[in-house]
């Protein structure tokens, strides 16, 4: 996944924990998850997927299937803000394996790849996928790490244990209690580098945290900052006052992908999104003309 990942089991039983052999387990399902959803892998399942230049069904396993339905089904909530299909723009603006940006693509180009992309140019059923226009590719990068997150969380369940935390890529879920017998308190950075001073804190049990923002990505030319968050439907990155969004759910997955999607929405739109969501919170900050942060919450952020 191109990160460290970082797992704390809190074990009151004193029940003996082989870390070699539970890094050596984890370390298979992260290769194994890799080699589906990696972008990078040039024989990954995803990467042959995209490469396959036809609208013909293509069988896919079952953990593409239920990755791709819940991306579908937050990429319908969100209204596209959340596209998994941006990756020619994504390449487009250099922000692909190899980055490269000489000059800023013209709207030809840009036009020219929102014409195949969208989610409706995408058919499911029953473990198969169609391309409806064969240049369209998918990238999962905004789901994908938070799934690895979920899917270590469950074979740290699988193997027996109730108390810990997973961090990858600074994606978290946490379970249970830490070992001072209460929830998991996580420290939020503040944005633009600052990233020894907090500007909040969250105090969570059984729950995901996801952050994403536009700080921590971007190139600069002529001037002018371009975010790695692609507006899937100007084809160009990011440009408003939002620059995080933390965002709690009940999974990894789900709270990567809403991250992103209220980056793309902005801070306004992010926050009225969230509030008809259940069981989903959020904490944004935006950043004024004058450099002053703002933190906005959703209606039931209470950690």
């Amino acid at each position: 996944m191109g990160t460290t990942y970082q797992i704390t089991i809190i074990n009151h039983s004193n029940k003996k924990v082989d870390a070699i052999q539970l890094k050596e387990k984890v370390d298979s399902l992260l290769t194994e998850i890799n080699n589906i959803f990696s972008t990078y892998i040039e024989t990954s399942e995803l990467t042959r997927f995209n490469d396959q230049l036809t609208t013909m069904p293509i069988n896919i396993s079952s953990e593409f299937a239920e990755l791709y339905q819940k991306a579908e089904n937050i990429s319908i909530s969100s209204n596209e803000s959340f596209d998994f299909t941006v990756l020619p723009l994504v390449n487009l603006w250099g922000f692909g394996a190899e980055f490269t940006i000489s000059k800023i693509p013209n709207n030809e180009e840009i036009i020219e790849i929102l014409n195949y992309s969208g989610i409706d140019k995408l058919e499911y059923e029953n473990g198969i996928l169609r391309k409806l226009t064969q240049h369209i590719q998918i990238d999962f990068s905004a789901i994908a790490k938070g799934w690895g997150v979920d899917q270590t969380a469950l074979l740290l369940d699988e193997l027996g244990f109730a108390n810990y935390m997973v961090e990858i890529g600074g994606e978290v879920i946490v379970s249970g209690l830490n070992n001072f017998n209460s929830k998991w308190t996580l420290g939020l950075s503040m944005p633009e580098n600052s990233v020894s001073e907090l500007y909040a804190t969250v105090n969570i049990t059984d729950a995901a945290v996801a952050t994403s923002g536009s700080y921590n990505n971007y190139f600069t030319l002529e001037n002018i900052d371009y975010s790695h968050i692609i507006d899937p439907k100007t084809g160009y990155p990011i440009r408003h006052e939002l620059v995080s969004a933390t965002i709690v759910a009940s999974d990894c997955a789900t709270a990567d992908a809403i991250a992103t999607g209220v980056m793309v929405k902005g801070f306004d739109n992010g926050l009225r999104w969230i509030n008809t969501l259940p069981g989903i919170e959020c904490l944004l900050v935006k950043i004024t003309a004058s450099g002053e942060y703002i933190i906005g919450k959703s209606s039931g952020f209470n950690y």
